[in-house]
């Protein structure tokens, strides 16, 4: 008969009562197979027994106490079958730490080779940051030439501009000298020109007074007629 949840209490699993007793659980069987100990089974089926009621000297008990061979034979038989039981438990637990144990393995050989992946993807990177860091040199000197190139570049603007400078102010006197040549060149031509005017008048003047006869011709000529 199945024990109820109060009876729970008081009778104990077979493995846990054999080890507050310091017995073999075949020990602790034998002595219930022979009424010594109080026994019953659980839903499972398995045995339990009753401390409280055990004798002080079970073992003696025991000893003094006959049992049936069938009895000793279902206690036997019950053992034998906990025991493959266990086993099978065993195994299985075998087979889940091979299983754990395996894909333990295949972790780490993952590990193994994400590590070196990791080295190579480092080394890759390390090679990279030397070369950018010759590169970030030599394009520091090459920062340093163009800088002095720019600096000769800006002296030699700055000259220019002055020399433009110069040519400009140059160019601005030359203009004026140009100017003040023109003014005089013009006034020169309208010099000219009241010259040239006058010149004319002149030579109308001398023209006209040849064609007409002069006082004493006149007065010549009529004396000769008369």
């Amino acid at each position: 008969m199945a024990d109820g949840p109060d009876s729970r209490t008081s009778f104990l699993p077979l493995a846990e009562a054999a080890a507050r007793l310091g017995v073999s659980r075949l020990k602790l069987r034998e002595a219930a197979a022979k009424g010594v100990i109080p026994a019953r089974r659980d839903n499972q089926g398995r045995l339990r027994v009753d401390l409280d009621a055990a004798p002080d000297d079970l073992a003696a008990a025991a000893a003094d106490r006959p049992a049936k061979p069938g009895d000793l034979m279902e206690a036997l038989f019950d053992e034998i079958e906990e025991l493959s039981g266990e086993l099978e438990d065993s195994a299985a637990m075998r087979d889940r730490l091979a299983a754990l144990v395996e894909a333990q393995d295949a972790a780490l050989s993952r590990a193994t080779a994400a590590l070196e992946a990791a080295t190579s993807d480092r080394d890759r990177l390390a090679g990279i940051a030397g070369r950018a860091l010759e590169a970030a040199e030599e394009a520091e000197v090459r920062a340093a030439k163009l800088g002095e190139m720019s600096a000769r570049s800006l002296e030699m603007l700055e000259r220019a501009t002055g020399a433009l400078e110069s040519m400009q102010g140059e160019i601005g006197r030359l203009k004026a000298d140009a100017a003040d040549k023109e003014t005089a060149i013009e006034g020169h031509a309208q010099q000219l020109e009241r010259l040239f005017t006058l010149s004319e008048q002149a030579l109308d003047k001398a023209a006209a007074a040849r064609r007409e006869p002069t006082l004493i011709a006149r007065v010549f000529g009529r004396g000769g007629r008369g």
